[in-house]
């Protein structure tokens, strides 16, 4: 941080250039570096954009008749947000969308579009929460036709499932029948960073699972089904 002192041409100056900002405190008229916040993306986030790195690089390198092909099914169907909303999309946004979601669960990126289906929500869940687990539970059991993402959020005082808050993915279930429960408990433990039954154990909060199935060959998934918990 530097003083300024003006000549007669000059009295005053306020804002910023070339990464210094010019302002009045206390002390006067006073000049500082302009503060950059530094951002460090956890693991799952730094995933996420180095893949969306990735898919925006490859779109280029496709061909155009497989381009063509993607906005032909961008025309031909409606894209429905994991929140319910109807969206028109093009070709490269459903290409970035299937992959974006296929590739949570298999290597490669897929560049011919894939066959339409519409895609259903899973059954409705509970959650269950003890000292030793936080899991989906489903009462009958479900026979879950199609592959699943679970999804969560961070510890909420609010209580309402109408919230649209940040939410971070933790686990995928390849389709398998007569599923009780699905266990989330060491996946939802590494996101918030705590012992969950410590965290059981001292915490008053809200937590939100949110839920899609679809088909990961695809990279075609329905809308949320949600459920929300209080800790103690």
């Amino acid at each position: 941080m530097a003083r300024v002192t003006y000549g007669a041409g000059v009295t005053d100056y306020k804002g910023s250039i070339g990464g210094i900002t010019y302002q009045n405190n206390v002390s006067g008229s006073i000049a500082r570096l302009r503060t950059r916040a530094t951002v460090n993306p956890t693991a799952q986030q730094a995933s996420y954009q180095n893949r969306l790195a990735y898919l925006v690089s490859l779109w280029p390198t496709i061909s155009q008749v497989q381009k063509d092909a993607w906005d032909t099914f961008a025309a031909a169907h409606n894209h429905t947000t994991p929140w319910g909303d109807i969206k028109t999309l093009s070709g490269y946004q459903w290409f970035l969308s299937c992959n974006l979601r296929r590739m949570l669960y298999h290597a490669t990126a897929i560049t011919v579009v894939p066959v339409w289906a519409i895609q259903a929500p899973p059954d409705a869940f509970t959650i269950e929460t003890a000292a030793g687990y936080i899991r989906a539970a489903w009462a009958p059991n479900y026979n879950a036709p199609l592959d699943l993402i679970a999804y969560c959020s961070l510890p909420l005082r609010q209580s309402s499932l109408k919230l649209r808050r940040s939410l971070f993915w933790i686990k995928n279930y390849s389709a398998a029948p007569d599923m009780a429960n699905w266990d989330l408990t060491a996946e939802i433990a590494v996101l918030m960073n705590v012992t969950w039954a410590t965290f059981y154990a001292n915490s008053t909060c809200n937590i939100i699972i949110r839920i899609l199935q679809g088909d990961f060959a695809k990279g075609l998934f329905s809308s949320y089904v949600s459920a929300i918990v209080k800790i103690n």
